[in-house]
């Protein structure tokens, strides 16, 4: 008994390894990714404090960003995926694509060409209603590199931060709302219009939930070192939730997945891409309610397809 108990709460890697795909055994998965992949709420017991720090910068992710070297194509997949209509009027020459999705977190696809090549490419953007006010916040608690604060035109700000393991991350202040973009009437895709959960790789886990909680001014708790404790949810206030991830680190892995997009039915999912000429990159792993698989996109960027709670 106590041997299964020890099996219980062994995490696993939410890919398979491609440096030995051959060798690999789905392990189970850490429970902070069935927060999101299933839409629970973890209590996360014995949180330390942050909650005297009152952070300008919301915990809200309002667009995640995917860097793409044909803005076109990368429309067009992405929208056959969620079974979405493709935007003629968004492909107007501009370098990006956008699309506010279920949720409240929505994709913003740019085109590579548009960025200098030392230009840190960003994971995800933060909402703001002070962007003066998070600069400073940031600044006063020591964040570097911090990037100048970007106003390409009226109604819009953003700077750009980064964070210990290189992960770029912006904080947007914006007067533009868009409306979610719904599905096709008629589509046959089976994968819904949105996010579950967005990874975000890190090294050093501790480290990790210290900073970013301490960006946001949120409650946090370390963790262990065990990989039980492989993924940590950031809890957002609304919208699609961060996991930071150290299995990519664990593992060597040389990739790294962007987000998860939900769906009721993962085995529909699959033929459904395959069908539209979307490999598998990993195949479909089951626990329990829990069922998922990756693709790659065009530009080889890892996605996941998650199954949904009822």
């Amino acid at each position: 008994m106590r041997q299964n108990a020890k099996l219980k709460k062994r995490a696993m890697n939410e890919h398979t390894p491609r440096r030995n795909p051959g060798n690999y055994k789905p392990k189970r998965v850490p429970d902070a990714f069935k927060v999101y992949a299933l839409g629970t709420t973890n209590a996360n017991k014995g949180e330390t404090g942050m909650e005297r720090i009152q952070s300008p910068i919301d915990h809200v992710v309002e667009s995640v960003f995917i860097h793409v070297s044909d803005l076109r194509r990368s429309a067009e997949w992405y929208s056959m995926v969620m079974g979405l209509p493709l935007l003629q009027e968004r492909l107007n020459g501009g370098n990006v694509y956008w699309l506010m999705l279920q949720g409240g977190t929505g994709i913003i696809l740019d085109d590579n060409r548009s960025n200098a090549p030392d230009t840190p490419r960003v994971r995800f953007m933060y909402k703001t209603s002070d962007i003066e006010g998070a600069y400073r916040f940031l600044d006063k608690q020591g964040i570097r590199p911090l990037y100048p604060i970007e106003r390409p035109h009226p109604g819009l700000a953003f700077f750009k931060f980064t964070d210990p393991d290189g992960n770029s991350l912006m904080v947007t202040q914006s007067d533009y709302v868009s409306d979610v973009v719904e599905r096709l009437d008629q589509t046959d895709s089976p994968i819904l219009n949105r996010i579950g959960g967005i990874f975000l790789n890190v090294t050093d886990m501790n480290r990790a939930i210290r900073f970013h909680s301490e960006v946001l001014g949120l409650p946090y708790r370390e963790v262990g070192p065990g990989p039980e404790n492989s993924i940590y949810d950031i809890r957002m206030k609304s919208g699609t939730g961060v996991l930071l991830d150290d299995n990519r680190y664990r593992q060597g892995d040389d990739y790294e997945t962007l987000f998860m997009l939900v769906t009721p039915d993962v085995d529909s999912s699959r033929a459904y891409l395959e069908a539209n000429g979307v490999p598998v990159f990993t195949d479909i792993e089951r626990h329990g309610e829990l069922a998922f698989f990756t693709v790659k996109d065009p530009d080889g960027n890892v996605i996941m397809i998650c199954s949904e709670a009822e």
